[in-house]
């Protein structure tokens, strides 16, 4: 048995509250625990059964990063890797959901692209420390039609998904 689908991300932001709050207001995210920290936040998903779904770290805290141990917090030597995180993906349920989040993003000047992936329909946007992320509708199987499983121009009809979602 392979991988089902992301159980949780854990970020360095330059601040736990907005950020929190971000993903809160944002993608539906709820705070567990002490959700006033100013060193970490764990946040469940709306509809997740995990205990966490995303972490928030303070940076420059002393805790491991990408790459080698820093137990100071010290800033990477030029010759260790400077590994990152490109983007995570967020899957939602329905289409509706999706232009939800993307509405918002855009009303809060954090969209970035929309994309038609064929099977899978996506928005990008940035959190408050310039991360990426992608949230992400699958077209359900009885649903794909030809066009969706061959090369497209990668826009995204938003007509065409929301009535076929609907």
């Amino acid at each position: 048995m392979g991988i089902k689908r992301l159980n949780h991300a854990v970020l360095y932001v330059s601040d736990v509250a907005d950020s929190a709050a971000f993903y809160r207001d944002v993608l539906g995210f709820r705070p567990k625990g002490d959700a006033a920290s100013r060193r970490a936040v764990f946040a469940q998903a709306a509809h997740s059964d995990n205990d966490h779904d995303l972490a928030l770290f303070q940076l420059n805290l002393g805790q491991q990063r990408s790459g080698p141990f820093s137990p100071s917090g010290e800033t990477p030597a030029p010759h260790q890797p400077r590994a990152g995180l490109y983007h995570l993906a967020w899957e939602v349920d329905t289409i509706q959901e999706l232009k939800r989040i993307r509405d918002h993003l855009a009303e809060i000047g954090k969209l970035g692209m929309e994309e038609d992936h064929g099977v899978h329909k996506s928005v990008y946007g940035h959190d408050p420390d310039g991360l990426l992320f992608e949230v992400c509708w699958f077209v359900p199987e009885a649903a794909l039609e030809a066009r969706d499983r061959e090369p497209g121009d990668g826009r995204l009809d938003w007509a065409r998904e929301l009535a076929r979602g609907a």
